[in-house]
């Protein structure tokens, strides 16, 4: 019990965000804590001259459950103390949640490269067709060649594979680009107009993603 007083730190209120949430049953509402992205669950208050008592419980809630105090969190708020322990099973869907998302902007991310390049073959020359190119190349650090460029218009959209180095930052500033480009090379207007309804053709959750990533209002 000593070694769990002096290591557990006490967290300040400010630091932590506290909200009424589903609890693990999905049938009642309770208190949900989230500290550096981790979600946790309400074990008990104690009043501010109390904190003896708090760090008792925390060593039987150790002892119990044979798991490591860094499952848990001490915060210390205006006039009490407040026990939480992680919640394993909301972390993994939210982890699961934002897997899923970052594979949506990727896949949906080639699409719209794959699309938008039928498109630039038919309405640009050749010539403007490679000074496009030669512009996406020179703004986007993970192609380093015309190959790495045929390689993502070659891919399957819908494939699962994830694209080694490929960040769901590097997609959303790809994206960009291709915005950006699209727009200088075919006129502000009709750029903007084709990458939309090119957008729009998506499935809901990729179109939603692309949209936001854009900052194009949704319709």
């Amino acid at each position: 019990m000593d070694n769990a007083r002096s290591n557990l730190a006490i967290i300040d209120a400010p630091s932590v965000r506290i909200e009424l949430s589903n609890l693990p049953d999905d049938r009642s509402l309770g208190l949900r804590l989230t500290y550096h992205g981790q979600k946790y669950n309400l074990v008990q208050a104690f009043a501010s001259h109390k904190l003896e008592l708090a760090q008792q419980q925390l060593q039987r809630q150790i002892d119990t459950a044979k798991s490591g105090q860094d499952r848990y969190l001490l915060v210390q708020e205006l006039g009490y103390y407040s026990l939480w322990v992680l919640d394993p099973l909301v972390n993994l869907a939210e982890a699961t949640r934002v897997s899923i998302g970052d594979l949506e902007l990727q896949q949906a991310s080639i699409l719209l490269l794959q699309e938008l390049w039928s498109q630039w073959q038919d309405l640009l020359g050749e010539r403007q067709l490679q000074i496009l190119v030669d512009h996406l190349l020179a703004a986007n650090l993970r192609l380093k060649s015309r190959a790495d460029l045929d390689r993502l218009l070659d891919l399957d959209a819908l494939g699962g594979d994830r694209l080694d180095g490929w960040e769901p930052a590097d997609f959303s500033r790809f994206d960009r680009q291709l915005c950006q480009l699209t727009r200088q090379k075919l006129g502000q207007q009709f750029g903007t107009k084709l990458t939309v309804d090119i957008i729009d053709t998506m499935p809901d959750s990729w179109r939603s993603i692309l949209l936001e990533v854009l900052d194009i209002p949704v319709q």
